[in-house]
């Protein structure tokens, strides 16, 4: 009887020694993913808050312009030089580019759902390991990126339909791009986190899932080149080359709104497309430069003092 008893409590001891390490492992877990899920929580309603905030401001300076010609005059003032529209040519989008590489990542309120859905399972027994990571996108999957795109072309289409005809493949391929970089991303993250499961101890099997922003690599590059863009232009288009400040210090909202569509039409109205929306825009821009430098002095800008030696 007491060999019995024994034994058994060598059993038990070792039982409870061999579970020991996984329910720490369990627990330490847990704590890890909660403390990960409320920081996602809160990076992602700072997202949101971003999201709607700069969509807002656009989406608000519509209204500011009656016309393509007013629109792109309010823009085409502080960019009168030709290096200063080169470097914007190509600036512009990136700017726009690299905002909906972020936008892309955050799903509108309501009408919007999680923008990807991606679950890495890991399970393993005495005899085999299974393993099995997925990426799957949302059938309803409307996010501030789309969204946006679809205001800026109802947006020029009421102002000038041939201009939004035209620039809408460039929108769309944009669009396209983030959508992709975004894809890519997810299923970076995706596999990192299959890899997470298949070195867990947990032997009855984990669920990971990866963040709203995936690996990170996406927003960090995209912040990289939108920071670059806007440093070229102000500091080598506007400071040095222009002798102006930037429209965005006039209009935030105006700037952003009416950027892409100015800058799509330097290169069309180089290849002598719409000449008629060209020659009205200078028009309105010696108009509105005039204004300007009757009210804020010939300091205002380069252009001011060219406008005074006229003048005399």
């Amino acid at each position: 009887m007491t060999e019995t008893n024994t034994v058994e409590a060598v059993a038990a001891n070792s039982a409870a020694s061999l579970s020991e390490p996984r329910s720490t492992a369990t627990a330490n877990s847990s704590s890890s993913s909660t403390s990960k899920r409320k920081y996602m929580s809160f990076s992602f309603l700072l997202a949101h808050s971003f999201s709607f905030a700069i969509s807002y401001v656009i989406i608000r300076s519509f209204w500011e312009f009656e016309n393509a010609s007013r629109a792109l005059a309010f823009y085409g003032v502080y960019h009168r030089y030709g290096w200063n529209q080169v470097i914007h040519f190509f600036g512009v989008p990136g700017i726009i580019w690299s905002l909906l590489v972020f936008l892309v990542h955050v799903p509108l309120p309501v009408v919007g759902t999680t923008t990807t859905t991606i679950t890495a399972t890991a399970t393993t027994t005495t005899t085999k390991t299974k393993n099995d990571h997925r990426y799957r996108s949302s059938p309803l999957n409307m996010n501030y990126a789309g969204f946006l795109a679809i205001c800026y072309n109802l947006f020029y289409l009421s102002i000038d339909p041939l201009g939004a005809v035209l620039y809408a493949p460039v929108l769309y391929a944009m669009y396209a791009s983030a959508a992709t970089i975004l894809q890519k991303d997810q299923a970076e993250a995706a596999e990192a986190a299959a890899n997470k499961c298949n070195s867990s101890n947990d032997t009855t099997g984990i669920v990971a899932s990866t963040s709203w922003y995936g690996t990170g690599n996406a927003l960090k590059f995209a912040f990289v080149v939108h920071v670059l863009c806007w440093y070229v232009q102000i500091h080598l288009g506007h400071r040095i080359i222009e002798g102006a400040q930037p429209a965005v210090l006039q209009s935030l909202g105006g700037a952003l709104s009416v950027a892409p569509l100015f800058a799509f039409y330097e290169g069309l109205w180089f290849l002598g497309i719409n000449k008629d929306l060209q020659e009205s825009t200078r028009l309105l821009v010696e108009e509105y430069t005039q204004e300007l430098c009757a009210e804020r002095g010939v300091d205002a800008m380069q252009a001011c003092q060219s406008l005074l030696l006229l003048q005399e």
